[in-house]
């Protein structure tokens, strides 16, 4: 394409020189100089033919996986299914997420990330090194990764990696961090920028840094140390900067394609950032396991406290825990748990987990038919057969529970006061999480024993559906709340029947709402109003 300064100075040429001369001086046909020299404007004009269809599709394809969070890893996010929500052939949609990721044989499943920090003016991504572990082993021992079919023991596949890669890198782009300086200066700052700086003044002697420094916010860090991306190993962690947004992605998406896996919890918190501008980001690979340990010794013990205390521990602790392991480790149905694995995630020692993985397989919360634990193959009939359950032992105890004296309603109280915290956060897992805690105040409260035990054990194996099939309940928040404010309003005014009836309601609405998230699973609709109408 001729630049329009070309095509002014052969025209201006023109004035002394013959067209043949000028055309073939500048290489160009005479009929295309001719042309130049009719036109009054010689700046450039939009060119005519079709759009280009790849960087539409690019961006299209951007935004869907940007807020796909931990669910990027399932089958409603592989290229054949996004090729089917958009319209685009799935050729072009293949390599818009090429283009977010890495080619699988730069995959070297070592490495593990530490920490994503982001709010401007800076973003900071920390991996730490797997020192002198081979590169089949991570750094949670027996985990690899899968590559070319060759699976060691609680192996992740090389797709999976390269779809979270993707997640990460659409949600940088999507949340509009690559114009940062276009849009802000110094003298526009959002956040204080010291507790980010912090987080690199105390990274280790195995942790490396990628961050994103459009305006030189890590100079003179550390003193006279110079260069941070050249620093000594020996002083610390070694640090890159970058003042450009494609390199800093470039560099972003190398060294994660250098870990063994990235964390769902990670891509969940990125996902629900987007639309924020990516400001008020902080996931550490610690603060992420203290979350861990505080909802398990606090949330389940709670709602089990009138089991005996041999009984109520670790069970409930680890269907919370397999939870947050599906989500991070990507877990499929049918997929064997690596109990060692799981050991060191929920700091509890193997033989308790052993013990209580096998528990879940006699109750039948886990599938223990071929040998150790796997994830159960979770049937459309399973969830609306849980659903009936719950809809039917839900009615019992909220008849009893409206005929009890209020003094046993503060315990629900507190509960519904967290869904109403949860709901504002839009946050899909702390929404489930508060929501199902309010329901098994509301067994607790009922004070009948035997109903609320059933309830308590439909509510564990509602946990681990809601895992495996990665349901996402954020954009139901609003309404889940509404439910739950109901239901409470009818209690407290001892109303049973529209209490039982907002609750009717609600499970009506989940089950709902699942059939519109897997519409393809074929949803009997008509089997659930059977299971459900009143006689």
């Amino acid at each position: 394409m001729y630049s329009s300064e070309m095509r002014r100075a052969a025209v201006a040429r023109t004035a002394s020189s013959s067209i043949a001369e000028v055309a073939a001086q500048f290489d160009v046909s005479p009929s295309s100089l001719r042309r130049w020299m009719s036109r009054s404007d010689l700046e450039d004009r939009p060119r005519s033919g079709r759009p280009q269809i790849q960087r539409t599709a690019d961006q299209v394809v951007e935004a869907l996986v940007s807020t796909a969070g931990a669910r990027i890893s399932g089958k409603d996010y592989s290229t054949r299914a996004l090729a089917e929500a958009t319209g685009l052939s799935q050729s072009i949609v293949s390599r818009a997420m090429r283009g977010m990721t890495v080619p699988s044989n730069l995959l070297l499943g070592r490495d593990e990330v530490t920490v994503v920090a982001g709010g401007f003016p800076l973003v900071v991504i920390g991996i730490r090194a797997a020192g002198d572990r081979s590169a089949g082993e991570g750094a949670g021992g027996g985990v690899g990764l899968r590559v070319g079919g060759v699976e060691g023991a609680g192996a992740v596949s090389a797709r999976r990696v390269q779809r979270r890669i993707a997640g990460i890198a659409a949600a940088l782009r999507s949340s509009g961090v690559q114009h940062w300086p276009q849009r802000f200066d110094s003298e526009h700052r959002q956040a204080d920028a010291s507790a980010t700086l912090e987080l690199l003044r105390t990274g280790g002697d195995r942790e490396r840094f990628v961050v994103f420094d459009p305006f030189g916010e890590t100079k003179g860090l550390f003193g006279e140390a110079g260069d941070l991306a050249a620093r000594d190993r020996d002083a610390g962690a070694t640090i890159a900067v970058h003042s450009e947004f494609a390199e800093f992605l470039d560099d972003a998406k190398s060294a994660l394609a250098g870990c063994r896996d990235i964390p769902g919890s990670l891509l969940d918190i990125l996902a629900a950032r987007v639309r924020h501008g990516f400001e008020g980001v902080l996931w550490r690979q610690s603060s992420h396991t203290e979350a861990r340990r505080s909802s398990i010794s606090s949330d389940s013990m709670e709602i089990s406290s009138w089991l005996p205390k041999g009984t109520r521990s670790i069970t409930e602790h680890l269907a919370i825990a397999l939870r947050e392991e599906i989500i991070d480790s990507g877990y499929q149905p049918g997929d064997r748990i690596n109990p060692r694995l799981l050991s060191r995630r929920m700091q509890v020692p193997r033989s308790s987990v052993d013990a209580a993985l096998r528990r879940m397989v006699d109750d039948k919360l886990l599938d223990g038919s071929r040998g150790g634990s796997r994830i159960p193959l979770i049937t459309t009939l399973d969830v609306l057969d849980l659903y009936a359950g719950r809809m039917a032992v839900g009615g019992v105890l909220l008849r009893s529970l409206a005929l009890r004296p209020k003094r046993y309603f503060v315990p629900v109280q507190l509960a519904l006061r967290q869904v109403e915290a949860s709901a504002a956060t839009k946050s899909g897992i702390d929404v489930e999480d508060a929501d199902l805690h309010f329901q098994q105040e509301l067994a607790r409260a009922s004070g009948l024993r035997q109903s609320a035990r059933s309830f308590e054990a439909l509510t564990l194996r509602l946990r681990l559906f809601i895992s495996v099939l990665q349901l996402d309940y954020s954009p139901a928040s609003d309404r889940i709340l509404i439910d739950d404010r109901a239901i409470f309003r009818a209690l407290a005014l001892g109303d049973a029947e529209t209490a039982v009836d907002a609750w009717r309601g609600k499970v009506d609405n989940a089950v709902r709402h699942m059939a519109g998230l897997f519409a393809r699973r074929r949803f009997d609709q008509d089997l659930w109003a059977q299971l459900t109408r009143r006689g």
